[in-house]
C-alpha cells in the first residue's frame, strides 16, 4: 500500500478539480488529484462564457484557449448568444476584453487546464480511483485504488469532491441531494454532414420541437434537439439515428444527411442541489454540488467559476496567510450564486419546453419585443455570464465591494489581467501620491471607470479571483489597506 501526505486531496481533475489544483498549487500548496478516468468523455459542454475568460486570462491561459478554439473551428467567437432559446443576446455590448462565448470541446478545456495546474506544481494522477475517506477532525485521510488494484492511502489538511453528478465523495460525506429527477428529456449529436454547415450558431423551433446547431469543429455540426414527440423518452433509452433524422427534419423543415455519426446521447432535465459545500475539511465543487438541465451551455462555466473561489482561498490557508474561517467563505458566497442559478435554469426550461401554440406564441413575443430592450438583454446576459455576480458582505461601503473588475486598461498599456497573472492581492489606486505598496499589494495606478459598480471609486483592492475585497471613494491610508487586506483573509 503506497502512502501519501499531501495539502491538497482532490478527487476529480475536470474543469472545476482542475482550476483548484493550479489555484492551490500557485501559491505552494501540495496538491494531488485524483482521476479515475485515463481517457477523454465525449465533450458535453462545448462553450466558455465571457467572465471564465476573463479568470483565464487572470492566469495568462486566454493565449492557449484562443489558439486551442482556433484551431477546432475558424469562427470560435460567439458575440451573439441565446437565452432559453431565443436571441440574440448582445455579448459584444460587454464590457470585457472578451465579449464573446468561445466555442471549444470540453476535453480541450480538460487538458489545458490540467497541463496549466501541473505547471503549478499538482500531481494530477489519472487512473487513480477514490474508495473512502475519513475526516479526523485535523485531517482527511482517504484511500484510493490504482488500474491494477494497488491501494494507495492520501492523507491531507482538506480535501475536495470534484467528482460530478454521481458523486461518491458526496455520499461518503452524508451531504444530502436534494431534488427531482427527470421529467423531460433532449438529445444531443455530433454528427460529419454531407455538406458544409454554416458559420455560427443556428436555431430553428415549430410545433415539433427546437434545434439548435453549430459547427463542432472542422467537419462535424453539434445537434441539440428538444423534441415534443420524444422528450418523455427517458434517459436509459439511447436515441437511434432514425429518430434524430425525424425529428430534425420535422423541426427543420429538411433532410440531413450525416456520413458519420460521432456521439448521440440523451440527457435530462434532474434539478437536485446540495443545501452545503462544505462538511468539515471536505469540500464539494462542481457538478458534485448540483445537476440541472444544461440551459444556454452555463454548467461547465459555473464550475470553473466555484474553481477559482475556492482554489486561492485553499491556498492562502494552507500557506498560512489567511486565516482557516476563510472557507467558511466558499459556501457562503457560492451556494446563493448557484440557487439563483439554479432557479433561472427552471425558468429557462419552463418557457423553453412549451411547444404549445400558446408557448410558441410567448417566446415570438419575448424575442421581438422584450430581448432587444437593452435593459432587457443586459440582465439576460449577465444571467448567463457570470457577471452579475456579487460577494458584497453585510457592511459593505460601496456598491463596487465584491463586484468582479470590468475591463480596465492600465495606465502603462496594460491590463489588470497581466498583472494577476503573478500577484496576490492588486490595488489600483486613481489617485496620486506614494504609498509603502510592497507591505500591502502589488499595487498600479490607473484612472477607474465609472462603470459596473466602480463608480465613484478612487481605489480598489482586488482578490486574486478578480472580485473586489474592498472599494473606497476617498484615498484610504496605507493602514486602511492593509486592514482591508487583512480583512479579506479573515485575519484577526
Amino acid at each position: 500500500m503506497e502512502q501519501h501526505e499531501v495539502d491538497l486531496l482532490i478527487i476529480g481533475a475536470g474543469p472545476a478539480g482542475a482550476t483548484i489544483a493550479g489555484e492551490a498549487a500557485r501559491v505552494g500548496a501540495r496538491v494531488l488529484a485524483a482521476e479515475k478516468r485515463t481517457g477523454d468523455s465525449p465533450s458535453r459542454a462545448g462553450v466558455i462564457q465571457p467572465r471564465v475568460l476573463e479568470q483565464l486570462d487572470n492566469r495568462d491561459l486566454m493565449g492557449r484557449f484562443r489558439d486551442a478554439a482556433a484551431d477546432w473551428r475558424p469562427d470560435f467567437e460567439i458575440p451573439l448568444y441565446m437565452y432559453a432559446g431565443l436571441g440574440p443576446l448582445r455579448y459584444d455590448l460587454l464590457d470585457s476584453d472578451y465579449p464573446y462565448a468561445l466555442v471549444m470541446p470540453q476535453t480541450t478545456t480538460e487538458h489545458l487546464l490540467r497541463a496549466w495546474a501541473a505547471e503549478q506544481g499538482a500531481d494530477i494522477r489519472r487512473g487513480l480511483k477514490y474508495v473512502s475517506h475519513v475526516d479526523e477532525g485535523d485531517r482527511v485521510v482517504a484511500k484510493l485504488v490504482d488500474l491494477e488494484g494497488g491501494e494507495h492511502t492520501v492523507t491531507a489538511k482538506y480535501m475536495v469532491g470534484a467528482d460530478g453528478a454521481h458523486s461518491n465523495v458526496r455520499t461518503n460525506a452524508g451531504i444530502p441531494f436534494e431534488g427531482r429527477e427527470n421529467t423531460l428529456t433532449a438529445i444531443s449529436v455530433d454528427a460529419d454532414l454531407s455538406f458544409p454547415w454554416p458559420l455560427g450558431m443556428q436555431m430553428n423551433r415549430n410545433q415539433h420541437g427546437w434545434v439548435l446547431s453549430y459547427p463542432f469543429g472542422t467537419n462535424t455540426t453539434r445537434f441539440i434537439i428538444v423534441s415534443e414527440a420524444s422528450r418523455n423518452i427517458p434517459t436509459s433509452v439511447e436515441p437511434t439515428l432514425e429518430e434524430v433524422k425525424t425529428e430534425l427534419r420535422k423541426i427543420l423543415e429538411e433532410e440531413m444527411t450525416f456520413t458519420t455519426v460521432q456521439r448521440m446521447s440523451r440527457y435530462g432535465n434532474a434539478h437536485k442541489m446540495t443545501p452545503t459545500m462544505q462538511k468539515g475539511r471536505v469540500f464539494l465543487c462542481g457538478e458534485s454540488t448540483r445537476v440541472h438541465y444544461p440551459a444556454s451551455g452555463i454548467g461547465m462555466n459555473y464550475c470553473i467559476q466555484d474553481g477559482f473561489n475556492l482554489g486561492w482561498k485553499l491556498g492562502a490557508v494552507i500557506n498560512g496567510s489567511a486565516d482557516e474561517s476563510l472557507l467558511d467563505t466558499y459556501d457562503s458566497e457560492r451556494h446563493p450564486v448557484l440557487q439563483a442559478m439554479m432557479d433561472d435554469v427552471e425558468t429557462q426550461t419552463t418557457l423553453h419546453f412549451d411547444f404549445s401554440e400558446g408557448g410558441l406564441k410567448l417566446k415570438d413575443f419575448v424575442e421581438q419585443n422584450l430581448v432587444p430592450i437593452p435593459e432587457v438583454n443586459n440582465i439576460l446576459r449577465r444571467r448567463l455570464t457570470g457577471f452579475g455576480t456579487s460577494y458584497e458582505h453585510e457592511g459593505a461601503t460601496h456598491p463596487a465591494n465584491g463586484r468582479r473588475v470590468p475591463k480596465l486598461p492600465l495606465d502603462d498599456g496594460r491590463r489588470y489581467g497581466q498583472i494577476a497573472t503573478t500577484a496576490d492581492f492588486v490595488l489600483i489606486d486613481s489617485a496620486e501620491g506614494s504609498r509603502a505598496i510592497d507591505t500591502i499589494a502589488h499595487g498600479i495606478s490607473s484612472a477607474l471607470p465609472g462603470t459596473d459598480g466602480l463608480e465613484g471609486a478612487v481605489t480598489i483592492l482586488v482578490r486574486p479571483d478578480g472580485y473586489v475585497a474592498r472599494a473606497w471613494a476617498a484615498r484610504p491610508s496605507d493602514e486602511d489597506v492593509l486592514e482591508a487586506r487583512r480583512a479579506a483573509l479573515q485575519l484577526a
